[in-house]
């Protein structure tokens, strides 16, 4: 019986023919539960969460509060919806960053939303187009931690000419912490050694609460202090100096 009424299904999508949203919703389950009915199911999400938009925009804990969705279905469906938002993203035109209003936009369109801290790295080349985004999250309300080996291996890899950085505060304060300060400090200095520009460091708290290092005139002494050159100079000359003292 099911696979006679998924073909069906596959006919009316095939055919534009005017598909509900649960039937979407049905239609793109029928992989992630391939031998359930998931017709009750999808009335379910669209139930709790109140329209597509929202089934995709839901955390997988909340999803997989809903009966017939596990840890896979909630993982797929978050895929999809976080396919969907970065398609969205794109779709607003807003692939080329060359000021620093179209980055805040970017920046807001990426973390608007976010449940937990998510730090992104976007990659861009020299017409400053974005060329890569990367997303790194451990799932903690509070804070997110990034290894500079990852960092480097992103840099490595994409040789960008310029690289923005940007993280959420859940608690709603934009202001940059201590931790924030010197990890912009560390960013440019890995930035400095692969010859590529940090254009930025901002700190979402919500759409109207952004913080930008560049913004507030800190990312150009930052620059200067933690370039590649100006950190072996200054080690050098403390190393000669403490020799000279013996």
């Amino acid at each position: 019986m099911h696979e006679g009424h998924r073909q069906r299904m596959y006919d009316k999508l095939k055919n534009d023919d005017g598909l509900f949203d649960h039937e979407l919703l049905e239609i793109l389950l029928f992989n992630a539960l391939p031998r359930k009915n998931t017709n009750p199911i999808a009335h379910e999400l669209l139930d709790t969460f109140g329209s597509l938009a929202g089934v995709l925009a839901a955390d997988t804990e909340k999803l997989k509060a809903v009966n017939g969705v596990g840890e896979n279905v909630a993982l797929y469906l978050k895929c999809i919806g976080e396919c969907t938002r970065r398609i969205n993203v794109h779709s607003a035109g807003i692939t080329v960053l060359k000021n620093h209003e179209a980055i805040k936009q970017f920046t807001v369109a990426r973390m608007r939303g976010k449940t937990v801290e998510v730090m992104e790295i976007y990659c861009l080349d020299k017409n400053s187009r974005v060329k890569r985004i990367c997303s790194f999250s451990n799932d903690e309300l509070n804070k997110v931690a990034v290894d500079s080996d990852k960092i480097m291996n992103v840099l490595n890899a994409e040789k960008p000419s310029g690289v923005i950085v940007a993280h959420n505060h859940l608690s709603g304060n934009k202001e940059p912490s201590v931790s924030d300060d010197k990890f912009t400090a560390g960013f440019q200095l890995l930035c400095s050694i692969n010859n590529a520009r940090l254009l930025d460091h901002l700190i979402y708290a919500s759409d109207k609460e952004v913080y930008s290092y560049f913004a507030a005139g800190e990312l150009d002494s930052i620059s200067a202090d933690f370039s590649f050159k100006s950190v072996i100079a200054e080690k050098m000359n403390k190393v000669f100096k403490d020799k000279k003292s013996d």
